[in-house]
């Protein structure tokens, strides 16, 4: 047990906050950053298990690799004095198992925290990563909303293909805490339970047991002890959580039914297809909720005008003012906003501005990372012809400006804003990115990338090819070519051309000077 004050490396140590097979949680206050972090200490007693110490150490090359807002952040794996640590974000606020309290959430915020959590998943498993330990106790909730995932201390690298999850199916044996027990028996994956080999679905099968709870307040499989919960999850189904909770719709029973499919062939194949869904329903039950604010009664069916089937139901009955037949069977009328808004989402996202990047350090050195990026980004897409891009002179004036998407929107008459934020974090280059509807506000798409800096060409490559791909941009392959061609492969020179343009887009004497001298220094 470490004690207050105490210093390990750089970390100085306020307190515990929490302990767990892997080893203590301490809060402690990074002395070179002035920051303060999430300490997990492995103990002496166990450092020097092999065994142990592996684990530990692929928790810190998992959980580093992955760079998402809904998985926490890992800085770094050291050792001082024999002592083994793992560095990572402080996240204030309270786990999903401390929110739910054995009641239910409401509707809306277990939707919300879903959606997170989908999107999460879908970045791990698309990086090769399974999770393994899906539950309540490892979801962070912060006070405005945003979830994180933590504790991939027994996270698995789904390249090694041939080792089977024997480790998770001897948990329940290794245990000594009965409510520790059948807290981790109650969100294993069948396959999972039984030792066998595991793939991402287990986690589809974790999410759908935490996603029950959230909405019934109790887990869908359970017993007295660890074995007639694992009993319950191999052999019976679970009670259908509309008759725990009536008013959940059915769409999201169905959703969780598909989850917990006891056969890994029969569930969601990826969480890609999971989120999908979770964020159908979600937009379909706000534009129903809409309405009924609205004094319009809407059915489901309707409702779907949000979603891919339902947005091809309205093409059909052509909700607006231009077709009275259908208004005059009781198909309730929208507003002018609202058509708008509607017939704007049937046609493909064909312009969008890239405004200035934040240089969300404030610091004045990093200034020119943070528009030449938006800049380089402009310059690619600008290479699409089925896209209009506005120009780096059109958005220049909205740099420190407030911002606001349907406004920007107006002005420029768009359909779409892609928005960003930059970090220089000593060595790492992060880079915040998302793509928003300039018609309804709403995130069309969000990515973080963490990178060295001498890796910018890969970040502006992902940012552009990401962006054409959410657009559902049909790309030869002359123009995919483009949209990620360099003009040098230095990256010392890039940054020393970046910096050129930079001051070039000053536009005053003192600027073009030192655009004339880092422009110089590039080409040398």
């Amino acid at each position: 047990m470490l004690n207050n004050g105490q210093q390990i490396g750089h970390y100085k140590i306020h307190s515990a906050i929490g302990a767990g097979g892997m080893g203590e949680v301490f809060l402690a206050e990074d002395s070179r950053l002035n920051r303060r972090v999430a300490l997990k200490v492995l103990p002496e007693n166990i450092a020097t298990d092999k065994d142990r110490l592996r684990r530990f150490e692929q928790e810190a090359r998992a959980a580093s690799a992955l760079n998402h807002p809904n998985i926490l952040t890992i800085y770094e794996f050291a050792a001082e004095n024999e002592m083994y640590f793992l560095a990572a974000e402080f996240v204030e606020g309270e786990t999903l198992r401390e929110r739910l309290k054995g009641s239910p959430a409401n509707l809306k915020s277990a939707l919300e925290i879903a959606i997170q959590v989908a999107s999460a998943l879908d970045a791990a498993h698309r990086a090769g990563i399974v999770h393994r330990d899906i539950k309540p106790e490892n979801v962070m909730i912060r006070p405005d909303g945003l979830v994180k995932i933590l504790d991939f201390g027994i996270a698995k690298l789904t390249e090694k293909r041939n080792e089977t999850d024997s480790e998770a199916a001897t948990a329940i044996m290794v245990q000594t805490s009965p409510g520790m027990i059948i807290g981790t028996a109650a969100y294993m994956s069948p396959e999972q339970a039984r030792g066998k080999q595991i793939d991402a679905r287990t986690d589809i099968f974790s999410f759908g047991v935490m996603l029950y709870e959230m909405l019934a307040g109790k887990p869908p499989f359970d017993g007295e002890n660890a074995m007639d919960v694992i009993g319950s999850i191999l052999n019976k189904e679970p009670v259908p959580v509309r008759r725990q909770m009536p008013e959940v719709p059915q769409e999201i029973e169905r959703i969780i039914n598909k989850a917990l499919r006891k056969d890994r062939e029969e569930r969601y194949q990826t969480a890609k297809d999971f989120l999908s869904d979770l964020k159908e329903i979600s937009q379909e039950l706000t534009f129903k909720a809409k309405l009924e604010d609205s004094g319009q009664t809407i059915t489901r069916s309707e409702a779907t005008v949000l979603t891919e089937s339902g947005r091809k139901a309205i093409e059909t009955a052509e909700l607006s003012e231009e077709n009275p037949a259908a208004i005059s069977e009781g198909i309730p009328s929208l507003s002018s906003k609202t058509q708008r808004k509607r017939h704007s989402r049937k046609k493909a996202i064909d312009s969008l501005a890239v405004l200035p990047f934040v240089n969300a350090g404030n610091d004045p050195n990093a200034e020119y990372l943070s528009d030449g990026i938006s800049e380089s980004v402009i310059n690619s897409l600008s290479q699409l012809p089925q896209l209009r891009v506005m120009a780096w002179n059109t958005v220049q004036r909205y740099k420190n400006a407030d911002f606001d998407p349907l406004k920007i929107g107006t002005e420029l008459d768009i359909r779409a804003v892609v928005a960003g934020r930059v970090f220089q974090l000593g060595d790492r280059l992060v880079v915040k990115t998302e793509l928003i509807d300039a018609v309804d506000g709403s995130q069309l798409w969000g990515e973080q990338y963490s990178r060295n800096p001498s890796d910018i060409f890969q970040v502006q490559e992902e940012i552009s090819r990401e962006i054409s791909e959410k657009l559902r941009l049909k790309l030869s392959g002359d123009q995919r070519k483009k949209l990620v061609k360099r003009y040098t492969d230095n990256a010392e020179a890039y940054q020393l051309y970046l910096k050129g343009r930079y001051q070039w887009n000053k536009r005053n004497r003192e600027g073009l000077k030192s655009c004339i001298a880092f422009f110089q220094q590039a080409i040398e």
